[in-house]
């Protein structure tokens, strides 16, 4: 299984970032590749709260079931998602003097069969690795403009 781990500073307060990052309705919003997210199975994303969700890489649509698997208001939350890739991810948030650093991991692994379907294993590390960076960037951008 791959490992990235990725950290930003936020000018914004950690609940603020928490509780935009944790809010399911914000997840496509900041997280490129995906393309929908529903039957969110709780408002709160407690631990085992469900959804399915839709990613789309290099053009092609995969989806799945996820599941929350990790909730500690204000330090982190964590994410698993079943499919045809296996990912999970996790948030951790530490207040900065009044901002936020965010460190983003995602622990990943791309099942045989499908590496015909969407490209090499190198490819796809570094797809994943632009990914975890415009994930942060975009969570630094929208919660320093809300």
């Amino acid at each position: 299984m791959a490992h990235i781990t990725r950290t930003i500073n936020i000018n914004a307060p950690l609940s603020k970032v928490f509780d935009y990052v944790t809010s399911p309705e914000n997840w496509a919003r900041y997280v490129t590749s995906l393309v929908d997210v529903k039957n969110v199975s709780n408002k709160t994303p407690d631990t085992g709260t469900t959804f399915e969700w839709v990613y789309r890489m290099l053009g092609v649509n995969f989806s799945g079931k996820g599941s929350v698997i990790g909730y500690e208001k204000d330090k982190m939350f964590a994410l698993k998602m079943e499919g045809a890739f296996p990912i999970k991810e996790t948030y951790r948030f530490e207040g900065d003097a009044g901002g936020t650093n965010l460190t983003f991991e995602i622990d990943y692994d791309v099942p045989g069969q499908l590496l015909g379907v969407v490209a090499d294993r190198l490819v796809v590390e570094k797809m994943n690795i632009r990914e975890a960076d415009t994930v942060l960037e975009k969570v630094k951008a929208l919660c320093e403009s809300l």
